[in-house]
């Protein structure tokens, strides 16, 4: 027997029996399970071998990114893989590509989370384009749920990646790419770089591509991904408070963007820019945190304290004493409106610098028990769609008690090419609504605004953050144009249902149960 064979079943042993009657959470702890497996893969080889097994015994089996989404999307009751321990960066092998010389292309396992990339990132000069408020998620698992930063110049995360390995049905090594790809098909060798004797096979394909690169995870188990960088950049981060009926009025920052003027006169434009705001008039008219970051490749020197003297403070204490947050919120709740409002001012500030990921990430604040709905509008419908939250959260107030415990947020975010990104095919905001868990009424709230939103005006959830209102495929064909392409493709590399999850169930695409 040769060695391959021997680590085969080595592999094959650990699977079938370790780890039974295991048990995984996600980090809101919203979704548990006991998966039959539950199994950390250390290499392309032990992951390609799991995922022959798991065909080979018709099980399913998916991928978990580091647990940060709050719904079901990456979970299965049969084998449940965690990326914790394929999180090193690769040696890109620049013969295989077109333009060997391009400085900013580095190659990744899927499991790095986006923190430990930041680190290796600067010491390599470079820095991602745009990330989140958090860098906590996996690099692909935020990618494959279409999770995003904002700034109208910037698409998803998943824009970043050019080119990704994943493993198919039957334990097949797959490239995916778009037609115009990275790699030249004619000097592709068609293995492995980091084990020759494995076998790749190369697809360059737009539709494929599109349709993989956003798939919660439903169409294989990506090995690793090759990504876009940038130069190493600092941000300039400006906070300004404002009122709603000022950046809506004419010359105003909400009006200009919409009409595609430039954001100041005279003046350095932002980079990236986003909103947060109280969702209660507070004398009689919304308050509004505009945030703006300028770029700067040239260094910036690293300013104190982020927003208000005390704000670091006050953000981790929230974390600390989140359980009297809710009580105080639950016994009363007409305090929410002045305590949105002061979160609002406490972060307000004339500039902060810093490197860009130490400013994309909001800080302490991202380790609250809390939980989150997002949904994805065109850009058009941002005033109508901003004004009907306000008219929700009033609503609900008044009607039922069920109050806020924080600011909303609203992002910008450039039209994706990926079939069921929130972001396809337009321009986008994204309305984030967050809430502390243990406010009376916190999944209502939510449930509330995500359904509403889906109704009225057709917004998409996001794949990470959805409290299971899609349920059937109906309304994903409604929101995503080609709904039907990316089922043609996810059919293709799921044909037997290895893929299949709680997602899938519940949207009524489980390729294992039309097979039964």
């Amino acid at each position: 027997m040769n060695h391959n064979n021997i680590k085969r079943l080595a592999t094959l042993a650990l699977v079938t029996f370790l780890l039974q009657g295991c048990f995984w959470e996600n980090f809101s702890k919203t979704e548990k399970v006991n998966p039959q497996v539950l199994f950390s893969p250390t290499s392309a080889e032990a992951l390609i071998d799991v995922v022959a097994q798991a065909t080979e015994q018709g099980k399913r089996i998916r991928m978990t990114g580091s647990g940060h989404s709050h719904s079901d999307v990456a979970v299965t009751d049969d084998i449940l893989l965690t990326p914790y321990k394929l999180n090193n960066p690769l040696n890109l092998d620049r013969t295989r590509l077109k333009n060997p010389d391009d400085p900013l292309l580095t190659r990744v396992q899927s499991g790095i989370r986006i923190r430990e990339l930041n680190r290796y990132l600067d010491k390599q000069g470079l820095a991602l384009q745009n990330m989140g408020g958090y860098d906590g998620q996996t690099i692909v698992g935020a990618a494959m749920t279409g999770t995003h930063g904002s700034g109208l110049d910037y698409g998803p995360i998943a824009s970043q990646i050019l080119s990704l390995q994943m493993v198919g049905e039957g334990g097949h090594l797959l490239q995916i790419e778009p037609a115009d790809g990275i790699t030249d098909p004619a000097i592709f060798p068609g293995t492995l770089e980091e084990n020759p004797a494995i076998p790749v096979t190369l697809i360059q394909d737009d539709t494929v591509f599109n349709s993989i690169v956003v798939s919660i995870g439903s169409m294989g188990i990506v090995y690793s991904v090759t990504l876009q960088t940038d130069r190493k950049f600092w941000l300039r981060e400006v906070r300004t408070l404002a009122k709603w009926n000022e950046i809506k009025a004419p010359g105003g920052f909400l009006d200009r963007l919409l009409k595609g003027e430039p954001l100041r006169d005279g003046e350095q434009q932002p980079d990236y820019y986003e909103l947060q705001y109280n969702q209660y008039p507070v004398n009689g008219d919304h308050s509004i945190l505009i945030t703006e970051r300028y770029k700067s490749y040239e260094p910036l020197k690293t300013t104190g304290e982020r927003g208000q003297a005390g704000t670091t403070l006050l953000s981790g204490l929230i974390t600390v004493v989140e359980q009297p947050l809710s009580w105080l919120l639950n016994n009363f709740p007409a305090l929410a409106p002045v305590l949105i409002e002061q979160s609002l001012k406490s972060q307000s500030d004339p500039g902060y610098n810093a490197v860009s990921y130490k400013i994309f990430n909001i800080g302490v604040v991202n380790n609250t028990n809390a939980i989150a709905v997002e949904s994805a509008f065109d850009l058009e419908q941002t005033i109508p769609a901003m004004e009907r939250a306000f008219a929700i959260a009033g609503k609900l107030k008044s009607e039922q008690g069920v109050v806020h415990s924080a600011p909303a947020s609203v992002r910008f975010v450039k039209a994706s090419d990926a079939l069921i990104a929130m972001q396809y095919g337009r321009p986008s905001m994204i309305l984030e609504t967050i809430i502390v868990q243990g406010v009376r009424g916190d999944r209502e709230l939510l449930k509330t605004y995500e359904q509403t939103m889906l109704e009225e005006f057709h917004a998409r959830p996001h794949w990470g953050l959805d409290l299971k209102i899609l349920q059937g495929d109906d309304w994903a064909r409604t929101i995503y144009p080609r709904w039907d392409d990316w089922l043609d493709v996810y059919r293709q590399f799921n044909s037997q249902g290895v893929f299949d999850g709680r997602v899938t169930d519940r949207l009524g695409i489980s390729m294992g149960n039309q097979n039964d």
